[in-house]
């Protein structure tokens, strides 16, 4: 009986010890894409650019389907290099086995710097069409085919209004390892 006892100890502390981190609640990736935007500024200047970047990321499920997630970002588009940390929120709706469909919202900070001047801005992102497949537990991959980012920069600092602003469907693709 006492080895009865002690092994049922045993298989509960285990058992409690694996449950401790549930699988798929976190993850680490990262994606790349491209950009093509509608730069525009209150200055008047404008016209159409393309990129490329990419972005660092880890998040974790708050909840059922809601996941909360941090990226920092690199672009490179027309000469001019763009840093963002945005946070971001995201919804995975089940399609069917292994594929959800995962809408999004980042808010962040945006550092732009073009002919060795910085110009500091906010940036916001609305991901309307991504998809992820996940084809085992560990491992997932998403496309974003269609997403709106709003960049808006202050060129003379906090003194002097100038904001600019870039609207761009930017295509990616992410992979993402889940633990």
């Amino acid at each position: 009986m006492k080895r009865f006892l002690t092994l049922l100890v045993a298989v509960l502390l285990c058992s409690s010890a694996a449950f401790a981190q549930n699988k798929g609640d976190k993850y680490i990736g990262g994606n790349i894409g491209l950009t093509i935007q509608s730069a525009g500024t209150t200055d008047g200047d404008g016209g159409v650019a393309a990129g490329i970047g990419f972005a660092p990321e880890f998040g974790y499920f708050v909840g059922k389907n809601f996941r909360l997630g941090a990226s920092i970002g690199y672009e490179l588009s027309a000469g001019t290099h763009t840093f963002t940390i945005a946070p971001n929120f995201a919804y995975y709706a089940r399609l069917c086995d292994g594929l959800y469909y995962t809408p999004g919202l980042s808010v962040g900070f945006a550092l732009a710097a073009t002919e060795g001047f910085a110009v500091p801005g906010v940036t916001l992102g609305l991901e309307l069409f991504s998809l992820e497949f996940r084809p085992s537990e560990h491992f997932g991959f998403s496309a974003n085919l269609v997403s709106l980012n709003v960049v808006a920069l202050s060129k003379y600092g906090v003194t002097m209004g100038g904001v600019g602003f870039n609207l761009g469907v930017n295509p990616t693709v992410s992979f993402k390892y889940y633990f």
